[in-house]
């Protein structure tokens, strides 16, 4: 790793940054609630909670958001005089970020600008923000659910990340990892320098979170993405799968690398409002056709089509697994269908 700036705090100073950050601009960060921890825009230093595991959904919200406004107009009037929702964005700050959230980033970054038509508002969100990521506790024991080093993700990996948080005991160790965040750093004046002792520690920590095992099958892109070219029709594969799935979508709405939407418009009272709102393809409806008919009726069909986007179109298209072994599909889910023992049944066949 290139050397660069390495800053440390006390965790109790920890307010005194997100002071500071708030005046910046708009300051997004983990918040205990009643079910867990979630991102959201701090109103109050004392809100910020750093002793979580990882959130319940995925902070990809920051910058595709579950609901957003394009165009406002009025019925029977020209579209001239419709109007463009302006962004109005200012400088925003994702605190706490964990390694593998930092990874879907990236991933949906290919999704967003690799076609050559580049998603604008997802652009812009992009860079407004200051990404500051925070290493998993390597002293905790990881969530069974996770699987993020079979897809080569470590629990401290500071790549993506504009600044990078490790925790030393009492202390917080942040690391300048792009010239964006080395400039923040040296913005907040209540940051200590770390020393040598210090600086073997991140080297050290980051290091181990490579060794941080969640589960132990490596999975293997190329590999995966043609079994399920080659599974693609086994019917007794995917219905065996999908027998306990209920459709519901809650996997797809708390994964950080789901992106489909639907565009829809929203009138009343002569007013109206065209929209971009999240969409899932285990969705009954999510390909029914206006006339009528539906492509993909059967959950199975359903479930295929989202783990094959998943692990083998995303592979052929981008050279990348869109998943990054966060475990909250698994989490949520009522049944508790589990993505990574599909992979590891498909694997087998």
């Amino acid at each position: 790793m290139a050397a660069s700036v390495l800053k440390k705090v006390v965790i109790e100073k920890i307010n005194e940054v997100a002071a500071v950050l708030m005046q910046k601009g708009t300051l997004i960060a983990p918040v205990k609630e009643e079910a867990g921890a979630n991102f959201r825009e701090i109103k109050d230093p004392k809100d910020i909670y750093l002793d979580y595991y990882n959130s319940i959904l995925s902070p990809k919200m920051v910058f595709f958001p579950q609901m957003e406004d394009f165009v406002k107009y009025q019925l029977a009037k020209p579209k001239a005089d419709a109007k463009i929702v302006e962004m109005n964005l200012k400088p925003a700050f994702l605190f706490g970020v964990r390694p593998c959230d930092v990874k879907s980033f990236e991933i949906l970054d290919k999704h967003f600008y690799a076609s050559g038509i580049i998603d604008t508002y997802w652009k812009a969100r992009r860079d407004n923000t200051t990404i500051i990521g925070y290493a998993f506790d390597l002293d905790k024991p990881v969530d069974s659910a996770d699987f993020y080093n079979t897809l080569g993700i470590g629990a401290a990996d500071p790549e993506g990340s504009d600044i990078f948080i490790v925790k030393k005991d009492k202390e917080l160790l942040l690391k300048g990892i792009t010239k964006k965040g080395e400039a923040l750093l040296g913005e907040l004046s209540m940051l200590e320098k770390a020393d040598a002792k210090d600086e073997k520690y991140f080297t050290d920590y980051v290091k181990k979170g490579k060794e941080k095992k969640t589960r132990f099958m490596k999975v293997d892109d190329k590999a995966v993405a043609k079994k399920y070219e080659d599974i693609f029709e086994n019917n007794e594969y995917w219905t065996k799968m999908s027998d306990a799935c209920l459709s519901c979508g809650v996997c797809t709405f708390v994964c950080p690398t789901c992106y489909c939407f639907d565009i829809c418009d929203e009138t009343i009272f002569g007013k109206g409002t065209r929209r971009r709102i999240w969409d899932a393809c285990m969705f009954t409806d999510f390909t029914l056709e206006t006339s009528g008919h539906n492509p993909r009726t059967k959950v199975s069909q359903r479930l295929r089509q989202k783990v094959c986007h998943k692990y083998s179109f995303s592979v052929r298209k981008y050279d990348v697994i869109s998943c990054v072994g966060c475990g909250r599909c698994t989490r949520s889910c009522p049944v508790n269908i589990d993505i990574y023992s599909m992979v590891e049944e498909a694997t087998k066949l």
